[in-house]
C-alpha cells in the first residue's frame, strides 16, 4: 500500500495524492482502513474536509471513493499530464 498526501495548491483542504493496494489484496478492506485512518488524522488536525482526484479511465477507483462517502466536486485534468479526471471531496 502506498499513500501519498499532497499539499493543496489552493491552501483550502488537504488532498490524498495516491492510494494503491496490491491487486492480490483488493476487497479485503485495506484501502478502506487506510482511507479512514487518513481522514481521522486530518480530522484530529482540525481539517473540515479532504479532496482527491481519480483518473477518468479508472472507474473502479471512482467507485471505491464514492463508496467511502466522497462526492464529485468537479471534472478537470491532472496537473502533470493533462489527463481527464474527477475531483472528489468529503466533509470531515
Amino acid at each position: 500500500m502506498i499513500l501519498q498526501p499532497l499539499v493543496p495548491v489552493d491552501g483550502a483542504l488537504p488532498w490524498i495524492g495516491l492510494l494503491l493496494v496490491d491487486a492480490a489484496a483488493h476487497r479485503e478492506g485495506h484501502g478502506r482502513t487506510v482511507a479512514a485512518a487518513v481522514e481521522d488524522r486530518f480530522r484530529a488536525a482540525g481539517r473540515t474536509g479532504v479532496r482527491l482526484a481519480v483518473l477518468d479511465n479508472n472507474p473502479r477507483a471512482l467507485a471505491f471513493w464514492r463508496a467511502q462517502g466522497y462526492g464529485v466536486l468537479r471534472h478537470g485534468e491532472d496537473r502533470e499530464l493533462k489527463r481527464p479526471c474527477t475531483v472528489l471531496r468529503k466533509a470531515l
